[in-house]
């Protein structure tokens, strides 16, 4: 079982914060994972206020398509959520992010699947895409 350093997390972070350079290789390990301030929920947010997560390799540990439009995801996040067979619905992205599955960039606009909300309960990862082409591309 890995464990995680909680002291290599807080260097990398801060090291992220401070503006140190990454080499190609962190840019694309860290592609797609962010975690949202406290405050900036609902705002459109900057590249600069983007926080890279140290360990996000394993966010996604399987997808399952109920339809076109729907998938069962699980999720796992040890800094954030659990979810098993989460439902995920395909919506046009509000904002511009990146894709949890593949890294790429999402544009407003593009067709994505994000978590399912109901009422006031918004789940930890809400903000969260997955590009809906990388799905059609599993099937």
């Amino acid at each position: 079982m890995e464990q995680v350093n909680p002291w290599n997390q807080v260097v990398s972070l801060l090291s992220h914060l401070a503006g140190a350079a990454q080499s190609p290789d962190e840019n694309a390990w860290h592609a797609g994972c962010e975690a949202r301030p406290e405050g900036l929920a609902g705002r459109a947010r900057e590249p600069h206020q983007r926080m890279p997560l140290p360990d996000c390799r394993s966010k996604i540990t399987s997808i399952e398509r109920q339809d076109d439009t729907s998938a069962l995801v699980s999720w796992c996040d040890p800094t954030m959520c659990h979810y098993v067979d989460q439902v995920w619905i395909q919506v046009s992205a509000r904002h511009g992010g990146y894709c949890a599955l593949t890294g790429q960039r999402i544009e407003r606009g593009t067709a994505i699947f994000k978590p399912r909300a109901r009422g006031q309960h918004r789940p930890a990862n809400s903000h969260e895409m997955i590009l809906a082409a990388a799905l059609t591309q599993m099937a």
